[in-house]
């Protein structure tokens, strides 16, 4: 395989909701605590999130690019040797990263990795460049999840990769033939709120499609009421 081995790891209400005040109850502390344990269990080379899910990690912070600066063609490789790697999607150049190490409480640092487009503003990327923020460049207008997923095989040694987020991420990097595997957190609760991001959400961009198809490989009933639903791809 040309690629890394992808795993939707996702946390969800019953509804089918990623986001919202479901998030506040105590069974979804209790299963939050086991998305975090499973997640470090993976061992994954890398954890790749969304721009939304990135910008709430990084306090909205934007970039302060200069528009005179050049910046050199393809792709660019600060670190390949990270224990850890945290991917972002970023195709409009959107995150103010600081420095090309993601820091969070609780979490392992990683090496940060920006997923662009031939469009992202090259003033964005002679930006991260100045950051130590490595970048790849997968699609010529639009994000092509097979590319990206290749480059971070090739150039960083991806094996495995965890998508976490968010919908509109975890769609397309589905349809687009690049997930091995889904492993799906219920929490039980919902709040039926119509305005809230889903499991799965497709972009405008992309065009209409056949649903996706899972064939069931386990089920797991975890703590406070919780299970766990892991699911292999039809391909």
């Amino acid at each position: 395989m040309s690629r890394p081995y992808t795993i939707c790891h996702i946390l969800s209400a019953l509804d089918g909701k990623i986001t919202g005040k479901f998030m506040k109850t105590e069974s979804a502390r209790s299963v939050s605590e086991e998305y975090a344990r499973i997640r470090t269990e993976y061992h994954a080379d890398a954890w790749l999130y969304g721009t939304i899910t990135t910008k709430e990690f990084t306090g909205g912070r934007k970039p302060e690019l200069d528009l005179e600066e050049e910046v050199p063609d393809g792709d660019f490789v600060a670190d390949n040797h990270a224990e850890l790697y945290y991917v972002s999607v970023d195709t409009q150049g959107e995150i103010g990263w600081e420095s090309g190490t993601f820091r969070k409480t609780g979490r392992p640092d990683a090496h940060v990795i920006e997923v662009l487009t031939e469009q992202t503003p090259a003033a964005y990327r002679a930006y991260l460049r100045k950051h130590g923020v490595s970048y790849i460049l997968a699609g010529s207008d639009m994000l092509d999840s097979k590319l990206a997923a290749e480059k971070l095989y090739r150039l960083f040694g991806i094996g495995t990769l965890l998508i976490c987020g968010g919908g509109t991420i975890n769609w397309t990097f589905l349809q687009q033939g690049a997930v091995d595997e889904l492993s799906l957190l219920l929490v039980p609760a919902a709040d039926g709120r119509p305005d809230t991001v889903t499991v799965f959400e497709k972009a405008a961009y992309l065009p209409p499609v056949d649903p996706a198809e899972f064939q069931l490989k386990n089920i797991e009933r975890l703590k406070a009421d919780g299970v766990r639903l892991t699911y292999l791809v039809r391909k």
